[in-house]
C-alpha cells in the first residue's frame, strides 16, 4: 500500500511538472474542473449519462492537476486550498443535483429525496458541524479538524460512485440504493460530531 501511494505521489508530481509549463495558474485549473462539472451535468440532465459521466470524470483529473501544478509552479497556498475544497463541494453538488433531472427508479419515496439528502447531510452539514463548531469557539481549531465520523467525504463518494457503477450495468437502483446508504451514513456522521462536540 505503501508502494502504491509512493508511485501515485510520483505520478502527481510527474503530471505537475509536465502542465506546470502551461500558462495557467492552479486557480485556472480548479476553475476548469468547475466548468467540466456544469457540462458533464448539463448532459446527465439530457439523458447522455456516458458523456456527461465523462465530463466528471475529466473534472476529477483537473482537480487532481491543480494541486500538481501548485506543486510543481511552488505556488501551494492557503487560499488556493481553500479554493479547491469550495470547488470540490461545487463539482459533488453539480453532480448530485444534474441526476434530479434524470430518471431514476423510485425506491421507498422519489430519488429525488434522496439527491437532496446526501446533499444536505453529506455535502453541506458534516463540513458546517466542524466550521461552525470552531467559528463560535465551542472547541479549538484542532479538535475542529480532528472530528471525524462513519462516513467522511471519501467514503461518500466511494459508496456513490459503487452504486453508479453497479447502476450502468445493472440497473439505476442501485445507484438509489447507493444514496440512500449516504443519506443515512451521513446522518449518523453529523450525530457522531454532534456528540464529540457536546462531550
Amino acid at each position: 500500500m505503501l508502494k502504491q501511494n509512493i508511485s501515485l505521489k510520483q505520478m502527481q508530481e510527474s503530471i505537475g511538472k509536465l502542465l506546470a509549463v502551461i500558462p495557467l495558474s492552479p486557480n485556472h485549473w480548479t476553475f476548469l474542473s468547475v466548468v467540466l462539472a456544469l457540462a458533464g451535468g448539463v448532459l446527465v440532465a439530457y439523458n447522455e449519462l456516458v458523456a456527461g459521466l465523462a465530463f466528471f470524470a475529466l473534472a476529477g483529473l483537473f482537480d487532481v492537476i491543480d494541486g500538481a501544478v501548485a506543486r510543481a509552479r511552488k505556488e501551494v497556498s492557503k487560499l488556493g486550498g481553500f479554493v479547491d475544497g469550495v470547488a470540490d463541494r461545487f463539482v459533488e453538488a453539480i453532480f448530485l443535483f444534474s441526476f434530479m433531472f434524470y430518471q431514476l427508479p423510485e425506491i421507498f419515496i422519489d430519488a429525488k429525496i434522496w439527491l437532496a439528502g446526501v446533499i444536505f447531510l453529506g455535502t453541506c452539514m458534516p463540513s458546517f458541524i466542524r466550521a461552525y463548531a470552531d467559528h463560535k469557539e465551542v472547541i479549538s481549531k484542532k479538535k475542529a479538524l480532528e472530528l471525524g465520523g462513519i462516513c467522511e467525504r471519501s467514503e461518500r463518494v466511494l459508496i456513490i460512485i459503487i452504486g453508479l457503477v453497479f447502476g450502468i450495468f445493472y440497473g439505476m437502483d442501485y445507484f438509489v440504493y447507493g444514496l440512500i446508504v449516504a443519506s443515512i451514513l451521513s446522518l449518523i456522521t453529523i450525530v457522531q460530531r454532534l456528540l464529540q462536540i457536546l462531550r
